[in-house]
């Protein structure tokens, strides 16, 4: 089980490299939780609790006692003696031998900002910063998948892959270089999820889809609803997958779904993991109207 401090230091580590990425002056303490709380799915809960609470504000506190944040406001005004606001402390204390290296070595349009901060980070990423920039030096890039240029770039077609747990090292440069896959003449392959649909799908204005987590539910669905007489008319079904569904959400480009028209439905299990499921999918996609099936849930 990871401890309380464990779990202090990675909250601090991910809002030190977010804070220090961002080119605005102020950050938000709500910010600052969306950020802690993206960390795991099952950090949202935990951060609810007092233990966790008492974890979140220790990081903040120590984001401020090493002075990377300055509170903005005579006092607090939000729990913990936390301030809903904070000021990002920029110093010319810098290392100018150490700033010119990392300016060499950095091709635009990658940034230079966070890794002049952290030059500790610098060291440890600066065989794969070199690929990058080579190959930001190119004037002719394929536009390849992902994995193609993972594997051209580092001769493993996962380096740029994250796991459930934790970003990749490749994923994490790309960041704090301020870089995305574009840059590299690559673009993601979503993983397709099983659907099925209304004949005229193509054709309606606006659709309501069904997402079910768990198969049984989902054969049910398609048999007693979609196929069979019904007050409830889903134009699509997907099947979730469980966890799945956050990876291969994105397959519904290949559908056309309107964020604006089109609504979602996610019927799940209702326990711990599966309204983590479906709050982690809003939070990963809040362009798109998700809402949970609550008529499913009464029954």
């Amino acid at each position: 089980m990871i401890s309380n401090k464990s779990v202090e230091e990675i909250i601090f580590k991910k809002l030190k490299e977010e804070t220090q990425c961002m080119r605005r002056k102020y950050i938000l303490l709500e910010e600052m939780l969306s950020y802690a709380e993206a960390l795991s799915i099952d950090m949202p809960i935990f951060l609810q609790s007092p233990q966790g609470q008492k974890v979140f504000c220790s990081a903040i506190n120590k984001l401020v006692n090493e002075e990377i944040l300055k509170p903005v406001g005579g006092k607090p005004t939000a729990i913990n003696e936390l301030y809903k606001k904070y000021r990002k402390i920029y110093t010319d204390k810098k290392d100018h031998t150490f700033a010119a290296e990392i300016i060499r070595s950095i091709e635009s349009p990658a940034l230079v900002d966070y890794y002049i901060n952290n030059y500790d980070d610098f060291v440890n990423d600066k065989p794969v910063i070199e690929v990058i920039s080579r190959f930001l030096r190119q004037n002719n890039k394929d536009f390849i998948t992902v994995n193609e240029r993972a594997y051209e770039l580092f001769g493993d077609e996962k380096f740029f892959k994250s796991s459930d747990k934790e970003r990749s090292q490749g994923e994490t440069v790309l960041k704090r270089l301020g870089l995305s896959y574009e840059h590299l003449g690559c673009y993601e392959t979503p993983e397709p999820f099983f659907n099925f649909q209304k004949k005229d799908f193509s054709q309606l204005e606006s659709r309501t889809i069904y997402i079910i987590e768990n198969k049984d539910t989902f054969w049910s669905f398609k048999y007693h609803i979609m196929d069979s007489p019904s007050i409830l008319k889903p134009d699509m079904l997907i099947y979730g997958e469980g966890k799945k569904i956050l990876s291969s959400f994105n397959f519904v480009d290949e559908y056309d779904i309107d964020p604006g028209y089109d609504v979602l439905i996610y019927f799940g299990d209702l326990d711990p993991e599966g309204i983590n499921i479906m709050c982690a999918l809003k939070e990963k996609y809040p362009q798109y109207k998700i809402e949970p099936f609550i008529e499913g849930y009464k029954a």
